[in-house]
């Protein structure tokens, strides 16, 4: 297997008890650096099962998936992904300052200071810092999460429903980031119940699933 491609899904199927049915059917997806790759489907169609995979949080059934041609559950192909899913990895009682300090030791990014970060600038967090992350709106909250995950600077962003929540201005902003990101290398995988919601992403390749199965869009 080799690591040029940023993500690679072979053949799988998931389900969550033995005897059940399947939630993924024989999924393939290959996402190369600098792409943005659209996701859709509705409420139960798998895509965030799916996400969960890539992102090694969930096991297949059957298959494998490899991140730049490592096991998405290794710590080497963690540093390399930023992922945001519905459940927010911000800690409450802290501030957003104080959760972006902290994900930055844990990623050892050494130096870190959410004031410098191009990221919260871009996103309009500046003036967020020093609010608890408990106290923030639902939208505010989900830039928070997206700064989180790429303080490290990760090569694979997979996000679930980046734009929900979000008002225009949000949109907008969280837009012209990811594509600054793709336009330096780094793959986006993003997920939507509907096609429109994914339009500010410019997908350069969009997918539905559907029962399961994984069709081109």
């Amino acid at each position: 297997m080799g690591g040029g491609e940023a993500l690679r899904v072979e053949g799988v199927w998931k389900r969550y008890a033995e005897g059940g049915p399947w939630v993924l059917r024989g999924v393939d997806l290959a996402v190369g650096p600098g792409e943005r790759v659209a996701l859709v489907g509705a409420n139960g169609s798998g895509k965030t099962t799916l996400l969960k995979i890539a992102a090694g949080l969930v096991h297949p059934s059957r298959g494998r998936v490899h991140v730049y041609g490592v096991d998405p559950r290794r710590p080497a192909a963690k540093a390399l992904m930023g992922v945001v899913l519905h459940h927010s990895l911000l800690y409450d009682g802290l501030t957003v300052a104080e959760n972006l300090e902290f994900y930055a030791r844990l990623y050892g990014v050494e130096g870190y200071d959410p004031r410098g970060d191009e990221v919260v600038e871009a996103l309009g967090l500046r003036a967020r810092l020093g609010q608890k992350a408990g106290e923030l709106s639902f939208g505010w909250r989900k830039r928070a999460d997206v700064a989180r995950a790429l303080l490290h600077s990760p090569r694979l962003l997979l996000l679930d429903e980046p734009f929900t929540g979000l008002d225009e201005e949000g949109a907008r902003d969280l837009a012209s980031l990811l594509l600054d990101r793709s336009a330096r290398g780094v793959a986006v995988v993003a997920t939507a119940p509907k096609p429109g919601d994914l339009e500010p992403l410019e997908a350069t390749a969009a997918y539905r699933l559907s029962g399961g199965v994984l069709e081109v869009a």
